[in-house]
Order: structure tokens, then sequence, then C-alpha cells
């Protein structure tokens, strides 16, 4: 399965002030496949950025079934 994610942070409808923004969340897989990338558009899909991905991470030929993520950047 493509890899799903959510975003935690902001919460929808979120005031973001100007200045560097903090974006995070949660993405999965399926068939026992590791994240091991999530990417984050913050203009409508027109650039993306890489996300950090966090946390313990799967032993090599084993996956964990989701993995936190996060993104600094600029707001726009």
């Amino acid at each position: 399965l493509p890899v799903q994610s959510a975003i935690t942070q902001p919460r929808p409808g979120a005031a973001v002030p100007p200045g560097e923004l903090t974006v995070k969340g949660y993405a999965w897989s399926g068939g026992g496949r590791e994240v091991v990338r999530v990417d984050v558009s913050l203009d409508g899909g027109r650039t993306w950025r890489a996300a950090e991905l966090a946390g313990e991470r799967a032993a090599p030929g084993r996956a964990w079934a989701w993995v936190l993520w996060e993104l600094r950047a600029p707001a726009v």
C-alpha cells in the first residue's frame, strides 16, 4: 500500500504566526513495509519538503506499523 499520513499539529483552523512553522504527524504503510520518507507540501502541492522521521527504527527486514514525523519550515 502507498504510505498514508495524518497531520496532528497544527490543528485544523489554528492561527499560524509568521516565521517558522512546525508541522507534526504520523505515517503508516501496509504489507510490513517500513515508512522511509514523508513529503509535506505547505503550498497546496506546488512544492514539497521531506519531513524528519522520529522515534525507533525497525530492524532490517522488519517494519513498525507507523512512524512519527516532523517538519520545520518558514510559514507561507
